[in-house]
């Protein structure tokens, strides 16, 4: 018989942690599931400690060449036999009811496509800091256009008929945010999101994470953005949602005609009430409006100095 659920386990050439992540999913108090360890041109040690348990519920897929971890993640995805996809990353612990709690939810909401959860971070000095997640769907999808503040990616679980209906894979030219693209397609296709409050993740953070490196954060963050912007500003011409684009960027770098256009941008975007996808507009509202606010900031800064 078929699993319930399928876990989509990418394993790169890294050795610390992977024990503990793969322990943490065989312990889980609900039991019937597969776990597929996607083995990304790895080495022997790493090959190794896979192969040292000896659970039959361990599917081993060999890439011979380090892929990366969207098309891992795809290959998998495509091998799973269950009705729901838990994502899970190999430094990271699954906590024991996680799939408990997440499959006895999804069974009770057949509307929901998308459920994760809160989690916490497990920091390198031993420290554990709560990571606090959106619960309903519209104010997920809103936070999806701040792009790291809507969903934590190894605490989701899915539908896997919605995933194969709709082609939907992880984009490799996404290296930082392939996550959240994915979930812009999802929300493209209709999926309802949910977030569980309930902390059912340890999420690690090392110096191995590529989240760590901050370069070119901002470029990546602005290309996921921009699959939104028709979704949830169809008015905004595309010079209006480039220039609003760079007001969410971390760095600001405008002069002073692109700020007012920036301005003007914000004012269009705030007038925009309708709701299309289902997503928060207030929440939407509080974003543009706290950019907006930035730049009238700078600006009023600079005409200061300029009148000093």
């Amino acid at each position: 018989m078929s699993p319930k659920i399928s876990v989509i386990f990418p394993v790169g050439d890294r050795l610390p942690f992977l024990a503990e992540a793969i322990e943490s999913i065989l312990a889980q108090t609900f039991t019937d599931f597969e776990l597929l360890v996607v083995l990304d041109g790895v080495s022997e040690p790493v090959r190794a400690c896979v192969a040292s348990y000896g659970d039959a519920r361990i599917r081993c897929i060999d890439l011979p060449l380090n892929m990366g971890v969207s098309n891992a993640r795809n290959v998998a995805i495509a091998q799973a036999r269950a009705p729901y996809l838990a994502l899970m990353d190999s430094d990271d612990v699954a906590l024991p009811e996680r799939f408990a709690r997440q499959y006895a939810f999804m069974q009770a909401n057949p509307q929901v496509t998308v459920c994760g959860s809160n989690s916490i971070k497990l920091l390198k000095d031993g420290r554990r800091v709560p990571m606090r997640y959106p619960q309903t769907d519209g104010l997920i999808k809103s936070r999806l256009l701040v792009v790291n503040a809507a969903i934590l990616n190894p605490t989701a679980m899915l539908r896997s008929e919605f995933v194969h209906r709709h082609a939907l894979r992880y984009d490799a030219n996404f290296p930082r945010d392939h996550d959240h693209r994915f979930y812009v397609e999802m929300l493209r296709q209709g999926a309802v999101f949910h977030g569980l409050q309930e902390e059912l993740l340890l999420y690690r953070r090392h110096e191995g994470n590529i989240t760590q490196n901050r370069e070119g954060v901002d470029e990546e963050k602005t290309r996921v953005r921009e699959a939104l912007w028709p979704l949830f500003f169809p008015e905004l011409t595309a010079r209006e949602a480039r220039i609003l684009l760079r007001g969410l960027c971390q760095q600001l770098s405008l002069d002073m005609l692109e700020a007012c256009e920036l301005v003007a941008a914000c004012n269009k975007a705030l007038g925009e009430q309708r709701v299309f996808f289902g997503e928060d507009r207030a929440e939407l509202q509080r974003q543009i409006g706290q950019a907006r606010q930035r730049v009238l900031s700078a600006l009023q800064a600079s005409a200061k100095g300029v009148g000093a």
